[in-house]
């Protein structure tokens, strides 16, 4: 039987929702708050108010990979450079969590793996501490600096980065069809091992769906992003502008050969699903742990739970 694409993409989204996996969902909130509590009572009035980022805050998270990011903003005043506020929420968290709980160094953030809970949940949380440009300005602006840690998208261990966390959010604030695009490229990244910048292809999607007049139908828009992709990654004009920071192309850290990949490899998706619309399940794969109906498996009510298939034919985490 050929597969409808559109109803294929939308039981993908459907099953890749975080509502699955409410009991982790609200394992990592908790440790979330406990977090950002500590933080909080330890900084006092050296920062604002601590905010989610990231997949959460903008509504674009799945269920086969995710963590929650808290931002720290702090006060213009509280550190005299960026290195030092960023060591000593690093020396801060240290000293709180000495319970076997991983603390590492990253590119800007801080990421915290605590032990396994007593659900077996592993929690994952990134702490991203931001100072504002000046003194009073960052309730008005929400403009902060970042401190690279490493050497990273272009930026030397040491320097800094302007971002505007917010307007990163505000930017994809009431996009119902793009946040279900962004979802599917997540999910296609993910399940598939890429390791594309998931910013890039929400901004990309972004871009692509403010000139789409085409049909409503998904399969349709995905496939508009995906040939977008393809044919504007590899034009060295084309610029990706960080909602954050009006001098910041995400494009730009990409070599032309990582360019010239990711065009291929979005035109060849759409070349084998538009002649073998079956193929569709290879790129944005069913999570069929919470597939409701699957070859005699499914989820019992009353019993012991959902009925796996074999490991070899799971799809996700």
């Amino acid at each position: 039987m050929v597969t409808d694409r559109s109803k294929h993409l939308e039981e993908s989204l459907e099953t890749h929702k975080m509502k699955h996996i409410q009991n982790k969902v609200d394992a990592f909130t908790e440790k979330a708050e406990e977090v950002k509590q500590k933080l909080s009572d330890h900084y006092g009035q050296s920062i604002y108010y601590i905010f989610r980022s990231g997949s959460f805050a903008k509504k674009t998270a799945i269920n086969i990979k995710f963590d929650i990011d808290l931002v720290v903003p702090f006060k213009r005043n509280s550190f005299e450079t960026l290195e030092d506020m960023y060591n000593d929420v690093y020396k801060f968290l240290e000293k709180e969590y000495k319970d076997g709980t991983q603390i590492r160094k990253q590119k800007v953030s801080i990421g915290l793996t605590f032990p396994i809970d007593k659900n077996g949940y592993v929690v994952k949380l990134d702490i991203v501490p931001g100072r504002e440009l000046n003194l009073g300005d960052y309730p008005n602006s929400k403009d902060l600096n970042l401190y690279f840690n490493e050497d990273h998208w272009g930026y030397k261990k040491g320097s800094r980065q302007k971002t505007n966390i917010q307007a990163q959010i505000d930017h994809i604030s009431g996009r119902v069809t793009e946040r279900k695009l962004i979802r599917l490229l997540k999910i296609w990244k993910n399940s598939n091992h890429h390791d594309y910048k998931s910013f890039m292809l929400e901004l990309f999607t972004i871009k692509a769906m403010e000139n789409y007049s085409g049909k409503s139908e998904l399969w349709e828009c995905l496939k508009y992003v995906m040939c977008s992709i393809a044919e504007n990654v590899v034009d060295e004009k084309f610029q990706l502008i960080d909602p954050g920071n009006s001098n910041n192309n995400v494009l730009s850290s990409m070599t032309q050969i990582e360019r010239n990949r990711l065009a291929y490899t979005m035109e060849k998706i759409v070349q084998n699903i538009e002649e073998d619309a079956n193929s569709i399940a290879l790129y944005f794969p069913i999570n069929v742990k919470f597939k409701k109906q699957n070859l005699g498996y499914s989820n019992k009510v009353g019993g012991s739970g959902l009925s796996y298939p074999p490991s070899g034919q799971r799809f996700g985490e």
